[in-house]
Parts: structure tokens; C-alpha cells; sequence
């Protein structure tokens, strides 16, 4: 029962994870595209888009940072000698785990706000909305996943 909940929790995680990054690919994509087309023809792309492009690529090096981080992390665990390196072993995942989660937040949040911040065409109020709509889907997300819960 628990291994079936925790199998859930991973595949909707999974699935946000896909998400940041097929939205990520897909703006990468579409203004390489641009970018090689308008430098072609001789036209200028506005700055708003350029400032996207920037910040993106900013959140995908933060992204390789933090994975790597795991992976290395992971390669350094080693078995306990002793109660006490038992304990801070466990206090040590914890912190890393808690972590994680906050960059996690951390780089949605950012991916959204750098996608919303080049259509100045759509209201602030829709933009706001939308914001605190991804914030909230993610935090309850990383509860529900923390919590267990079966319906994740």
C-alpha cells in the first residue's frame, strides 16, 4: 500500500518535472528558430523576448546545478558506523530532501514568471491568477507527496 503511494507521488512528480522542461524546450526551440530567421532577414527581436531567452537558460543551469547536487550526493552515501552517524545520516537527508523541494518551487515559479513576462499583451490581473493558480498546484503537490497520500 505505502510502496503504491509513494509509485503515485513519483509519477505526478515526474510529471510536473516534464512539464517545466517541455515548456522550457519548447520556447528554446521556437526563438532559436526565430532568432536564426530574423538574424537572416535583418530584423531586430524585441528585448522582451531576448530577456525570456536569458532567463530560461539561467533556470536551466540552476536546474543541472541541483540535479548534479543529487546525483553527487547520492554517490557519497555510505553505511553507518555508528548510532549517532545513523541519526545525522537520516537529519542530513532530511535537510537535503527539504531542500530540494524549496529549489524545486523555486525554479517553477521562475520558469513561470519568465514565460509570463514576455505576453504584456494579457492582462496583469490573468497573469497574477495564473501565478498563484502554478504556485498553489506545486505546493500542494510537494504537501501531498511529503504527506503520502493516495490520491497523488
Amino acid at each position: 500500500m505505502a510502496y503504491q503511494k509513494i509509485k503515485k507521488s513519483e509519477l505526478t512528480m515526474t510529471s510536473m518535472v516534464i512539464t517545466i522542461l517541455l515548456v522550457m524546450g519548447m520556447f528554446f526551440a521556437g526563438y532559436l528558430w526565430i532568432k536564426y530567421n530574423s538574424d537572416q532577414s535583418g530584423i531586430v527581436i524585441d528585448s522582451k523576448y531576448d530577456d525570456t531567452f536569458t532567463g530560461l537558460e539561467t533556470q536551466q543551469t540552476t536546474l543541472d546545478k541541483d540535479v548534479n547536487t543529487v546525483k553527487n550526493a547520492v554517490k557519497k552515501i555510505s553505511e553507518a558506523d555508528s548510532t549517532f552517524q545513523v541519526a545525522w545520516n537520516g537529519l542530513k537527508g532530511l535537510g537535503s530532501s527539504l531542500i530540494l523541494v524549496i529549489r524545486f518551487l523555486d525554479s517553477a515559479i521562475n520558469t513561470a514568471m519568465y514565460m509570463f513576462g514576455s505576453l504584456d499583451f494579457i492582462p496583469k490581473v490573468y497573469m497574477t491568477l495564473a501565478i498563484i493558480g502554478i504556485i498553489t498546484v506545486v505546493v500542494l503537490l510537494i504537501v501531498s507527496i511529503l504527506k503520502g497520500d493516495p490520491k497523488t
